[in-house]
């Protein structure tokens, strides 16, 4: 019978029964770094001085994104970075994680402790269940694994607050562009 449900039975017959204290790891309770360099104020030469000394390589940057050779970092499962900049800011580091990927969800769990998802039971074990399992950190910081049932494993470390300040950048754009296009075409339809 599994250890916790022992617990449970023996709470409900009246026993007293002590249940272990699940402290959050220190690095779960702080802010959210990645190569040593705080996320939600992450400036774009930081992150890239601090990358490259970490030993990720740059393979280039197309406009807001830039990708990075990553296997001098020695992560398990790790295959690549690509890192997404909104004005001077880092707003998304996304890795791409191979299938067998135990050994780092352990290590999540480690540094993290438990995601914050009701559907968190399997994430350590052998086989994780598809799904995403997130981590939240002060200032609108976020750490999401994401294994798909069809899809490439990520594993993403997310400024929100940029992310929701690109989104609405992107909505208000392309409203200005439909209403400019709307009134350019306005005798056509």
């Amino acid at each position: 019978m599994h250890l916790l449900t022992r617990r449970c039975l023996a709470l409900l017959a009246g026993a007293t029964v002590m249940l272990p204290a699940f402290a959050l790891p220190p690095a779960a309770m702080g802010r959210l770094t990645l190569f040593g360099v705080d996320m939600a104020n992450a400036t774009v030469s930081d992150f890239l001085r601090a990358a490259k000394a970490a030993g990720a390589n740059s393979k280039g940057r197309k406009g807001p994104v830039e990708d990075f050779d990553v296997q001098a970092l020695g992560i398990p499962s790790v295959k690549a970075l690509t890192v997404t900049y909104v004005s001077d800011r880092v707003m998304a580091a996304q890795y791409v994680v191979d299938d067998d990927n135990e050994k780092l969800r352990k290590m999540l769990l480690a540094k993290y402790g438990p995601p914050n998802n009701d559907n968190t039971a399997t994430f350590g074990s052998e086989y994780a269940a598809d799904g995403s399992y997130s981590w939240n950190f002060p200032a609108g910081m976020q750490v999401v694994f994401k294994k798909p049932f069809i899809g490439p494993v990520s594993l993403s470390y997310i400024n929100t607050g940029l992310l929701k300040e690109a989104e609405a950048q992107a909505e208000a754009r392309a409203n200005r562009d439909a209403a400019n296009t709307a009134k350019s075409k306005s005798n056509v339809f």
